[in-house]
């Protein structure tokens, strides 16, 4: 943190390497030891989580089918906002940040001229979200009805799926130009650019997910385009996966506190990525219900150990002694051993040779 001075970093995470300078890096040679890396650690991109942090209040109160629905996971705006977070495939669009020298100051015989700096910016003006469309349309059903709501593709009118403003009543709300007769009149939204944009906030993180790199904020997102051939173009004997480039307009900002709330959102919604923390769900399919002692019939019976005969497992089935044991021997007679190998004799009780009474 650099004492009295904020900066874009300021709010997340920051360089920190106390001994960086006595160090000659790559000049002296790549010095690989633990003391030495512990000064410069790399930073890597493709790490990114994207939140929409203010949805557009028209455009998600006409796919929730209004107000009582506005945050249920039933809506269809709400799942399209998580699949924007959680299942895009590529954020894009950033570009440079320069500082226009654009007005220069010329003199002299020769004409000489330097330029003098004028003001910073940034020339991101739009970004792309990259999805794959699922069965059903979400995405296409979304950014057509968002686009179509701000201007309709016929009248050119701002329509926000029924619930546009006719203006107010006397009580100074916003009153629908039309509606049904079980609906609220009041239920309305007079057109304005804060009710139909949307504002992200995209974070580049570091890999562990949970410090902030760099976050910015998008305001006034909606979305200028959506590709329709990736759907409706027909190549013979080709099939793919459809997907869709999503193009937003965008003006973007950076400061402190967006990184702090950048920061916290990382915190809350981390994702708990560690592969042998993965719980397969297989509580329905394994376990009777309610009982993890008890198995699913559809598993069929438990067989027993064919060499115990019991459900006993891998645990002793039988009582076991190391006792010593003495076996009683009856002795024979020294003629018993002679006979024996004769035809019909066997090396036997004394009392019963074979062939003998």
């Amino acid at each position: 943190m650099i004492p009295g001075v904020v900066t874009a970093q300021t709010g997340g995470q920051q360089f920190d390497a106390p001994n960086f300078t006595k160090y000659s890096l790559f000049v002296g040679g790549l010095n690989a030891t633990h003391n030495s890396l512990l000064n410069y650690s790399p930073l890597m991109n493709g790490f990114g989580r994207l939140f929409m942090v203010r949805p557009p209040k028209a455009i998600a109160h006409m796919f929730a089918g209004g107000a009582a629905n506005l945050y249920s996971k039933d809506s269809l705006f709400v799942q399209f906002k998580h699949l924007l977070e959680y299942m895009n495939r590529s954020v894009q669009g950033f570009t440079d940040k320069t500082l226009d020298a654009a007005t220069p100051m010329q003199g002299g015989f020769a004409g000489r001229q330097v330029n003098i700096p004028t003001v910073t910016k940034d020339g991101t003006t739009t970004i792309t979200i990259g999805v794959y469309e699922l069965i059903g349309s979400p995405v296409y059903t979304v950014i057509d009805g968002w686009m179509n709501a701000i201007g309709d593709e016929n009248s050119g009118l701002a329509t926000y799926g029924g619930w546009i403003s006719g203006g107010k009543d006397a009580a100074g709300q916003e009153t629908r130009l039309y509606r049904r007769g079980t609906e609220s009149a009041n239920e309305a939204f007079a057109f304005n650019e804060a009710n139909h944009t949307a504002e992200f906030i995209y974070v580049l993180h570091d890999r562990s997910g949970a410090q902030v790199e760099r976050a910015m904020l998008l305001a006034q997102c909606y979305p200028s385009a959506i590709a329709q051939g990736e759907v409706l173009n027909m190549t013979t004997g080709q099939h793919d996966l459809v997907t869709y480039d999503l193009t937003f307009q965008c003006v973007p900002y950076r400061s402190p506190i967006i990184n702090s709330i950048a920061n916290d959102l990382l915190k809350q919604y981390r994702i708990v990525a560690n592969s042998l923390n993965l719980n397969p769900e297989l509580g329905n399919a394994v376990y009777a219900d309610g009982n993890v002692n008890l198995f699913r019939k559809s598993l069929g019976e438990i067989p027993f150990d064919s060499a115990t005969g019991t459900l006993v497992g891998n645990i002793p089935a039988y009582d076991q002694t190391n006792i010593a044991k003495t076996t009683v021997v009856t002795p024979k007679d020294i003629n018993d051993g002679k006979l024996a190998g004769q035809p019909g004799r066997t090396i036997g009780n004394a009392n019963g040779w074979e062939g003998f009474a």
